[in-house]
């Protein structure tokens, strides 16, 4: 049985009219929230730019608002192999309960209620996905069945997945709807100055819009939104959570304005255990990428005649395919498929659970020694790093950098979820500190894995990029490679 206690947050609302705070609607805060989660809200009928840095798209209908906490379901869509999730929205569990304190307008304890099972809320559903063309299909779609037809018709069943997610449901253009959206942001957004430019922070959590001078009660206990010329002058306490909608006859000019999602500052949820990706020196992704590019051109225009001759020993020893593009996940968790020469035989993933009692890898990784599943060329590209130039193709699709995190597959990353969101903040690269620092201790190889990677996104900077090719280089010479 689940138990919830929900404190009320209360509202001054203007009868009849749906509010505003900032001078933003009630669906521009809607929409503000989600972007702060690299979400962008997507509605049918209503065309409007993708952006490219968002990592998920919230398809729903015309009409409808919603509210869910995204956090329970993240692991479900980050690592289940689904391109549409269709979430059902309940407002509590089916077999459990939720406690609601209510008040009135002046914060008075008026009863609590025990609400119990569950409701569909404006029976409908929404999805969820991450590829750009199904939410232009969306986007596009005469009708809320159409769309959904032609999202169907385009993914694979295997690729749809389906659930339900506790959270809330409100109707556009509904003053007493939209009264309650702002009411739950109020309760559970303590930073909207993450995604909103304009807004300073009065007190602790207390919001009010920077160009607004009020003259503020003695004691403000947040959560508090003050629209503009909201904050009453005869009062001496205001204790949230509390909405206060904009005046009518406040001044309208404002400098409030809402990010796209690629402006929205990295905000780490859970700080002590998940740092933040460092700040970079301004032209620090401009110059890395330039030197990418054009290092990896030059590199494949001398390398070709190499290239050629390797796949056709590859081809000799063990047929086709002369690669291997094994999934991987890069920059913002986008899944690619990474390079490499084939240096196993083609029943390797066979052998490998056959092997398993001989893995020295204390991670999801796998490590044997002598290993039988290598081809004879295989050993040798391995031993030379060989394998790896492939992954220069990577590199030009901007995939990949020359330098950076290992490029975990997606399996892998389920083994540090701590630290995954920091790893996938940048672009894999071909070699790093791993690859140059690690033992092959048994029982090590994972930490150091976890370790070097950490170590070189908070140390990243281009002169450390150039020392670590040097030094791969100066090994590759070497045969230590």
């Amino acid at each position: 049985m689940i138990q919830t206690v929900e404190a009320r947050s209360r509202t001054v609302p203007i009868p009849g009219t749906a509010p505003r705070v900032w001078g933003l609607s009630a669906t521009e805060l809607h929409d503000a929230y989600w972007r702060a989660r690299g979400v962008q809200c997507i509605r049918r009928g209503e065309r409007q730019p993708l952006q490219r840095s968002a990592e998920l798209f919230l398809l729903v209908p015309a009409g409808q608002l919603v509210l869910f906490d995204l956090a329970p379901i993240a692991e479900h869509l980050r690592w289940h192999d689904a391109l549409v999730t269709r979430l059902r929205l309940i407002d509590h569990d089916d077999d459990g309960y939720s406690e609601h304190v209510v008040t009135d307008d002046d914060g008075n304890v008026l009863r609590v209620e025990r609400r119990y099972g569950h409701r569909r809320l404006l029976g409908g559903h929404i999805i969820l996905t991450s590829k750009r063309r199904l939410a232009s299909m969306w986007m596009s779609s005469p009708n809320r069945r159409e769309g959904w037809r032609r999202i169907r018709r385009s993914v694979p069943w295997a690729r749809v997945d389906h659930g339900k997610v506790l959270g809330r449901g409100f109707a556009r253009n509904d003053a007493s709807d939209e009264h309650q959206l702002l009411e739950d942001l109020v309760a559970r957004w303590s930073n909207p100055d993450q995604v909103i430019d304009g807004l300073r922070e009065l007190e602790p959590d207390v919001w009010v819009s920077r160009d607004d001078s009020p003259n503020q009660p003695r004691v403000l206990v947040g959560p508090i939104w003050a629209g503009r010329g909201s904050l009453p002058t005869d009062r001496a306490c205001l204790v949230g959570p509390l909405l206060l909608p904009d005046r009518q006859d406040a001044e309208q000019e404002s400098t409030i304005a809402v990010r796209d999602i690629s402006a929205v500052e990295y905000m780490s949820p859970n700080p002590d255990v998940m740092p933040a990706p460092p700040r970079r020196a301004a032209g620090y992704e401009f110059a890395k990428r330039a030197f990418d590019l054009c290092a990896s051109l030059a590199m494949l225009a001398l390398i070709w005649p190499v290239l050629a001759i390797i796949a056709l020993l590859i081809m000799l020893e063990d047929g086709r395919p002369v690669t291997f593009a094994h999934r991987r996940r890069g920059r913002h968790n986008r899944s690619f498929p990474c390079l490499k020469f084939r240096t196993m035989h083609q029943d390797a993933e066979r052998m490998a659970r056959e092997l398993d009692a001989y893995n020295v890898c204390d991670g999801p990784q796998v490590f044997i020694q002598d290993d039988p599943r290598v081809t004879r060329i295989g050993r040798f590209l391995r031993r030379t790093s060989l394998d790896e130039l492939p992954q220069l193709f990577n590199v030009v699709r901007g995939q990949m950098s020359l330098v950076g995190p290992r490029p975990s597959p997606e399996d892998e990353n389920q083994f540090c979820p701590a630290w995954r969101d920091l790893r996938l903040s940048v672009r894999p690269g071909i070699t790093g500190l791993w690859q140059l620092m690690r033992t092959r201790e048994p029982g090590e190889d994972f930490q150091e894995w976890i370790r070097y990677d950490i170590e070189y996104v908070q140390r990243a900077t281009f002169w450390l990029d150039i020392k670590i090719l040097v030094r791969t280089a100066r090994m590759l010479l070497l045969g230590k490679g």
